[in-house]
């Protein structure tokens, strides 16, 4: 697969501020809501940091397998797997078959929603301050992606539960 630009998490440069979340919910949705934000700060008190949970367009996309009524896709241009809103029936077998809980649902809409990097340029990696989110070129097959994406799947797997 080509090189695309994709959002790169740090788990340990985020200070759990949330901006990220207020400013994508505001950005897709006119307002500063945390529960429609496609991007989620978990606070782990156990272990007193912050875990971050979107999307990581993996190569391998098991909501896109998943989902029978074929409203998964990825855009060949940004590389972003994209949910569409008239296809998703609001079945929530994607939101459980993501690995790193990046998939989350709207019970006003009944739909199922996700990070789409804002076109190729996501809102939550320009306000935030600590660097914790980065547009980076990769490959989704990369080692590095695969690696990030083991790290936050074995960092949310302890609060998996609370987060749904």
């Amino acid at each position: 697969m080509l090189s695309l630009k994709l959002i790169k998490v740090s788990h340990e440069k985020c200070v759990g501020c949330r901006l990220c979340e207020f400013v994508c919910s505001l950005v897709h949705d006119d307002e500063c809501s945390t529960s429609r934000s496609r991007i989620r700060v978990h606070r782990d008190e156990e272990f007193g940091n912050n875990l971050v949970s979107l999307c990581l367009q993996c190569e391998e996309t098991h909501c896109m397998e998943s989902c029978v009524y074929d409203s998964i896709r990825r855009d060949e241009k940004t590389g972003a797997v994209l949910i569409d809103d008239e296809k998703c029936v609001g079945c929530e077998t994607c939101v459980s078959e993501c690995p790193v809980a990046g998939v989350f649902y709207d019970s006003e809409k009944n739909k199922a929603f996700k990070c789409d990097l804002c076109g190729g340029d996501p809102e939550c990696v320009k306000w935030c301050s600590r660097d914790a989110l980065t547009l980076e070129e990769a490959n989704i097959t990369s080692p590095d992606r695969k690696a990030l994406m083991d790290e936050t799947t074995t960092l949310l797997s302890k609060k998996r539960k609370s987060i749904r």
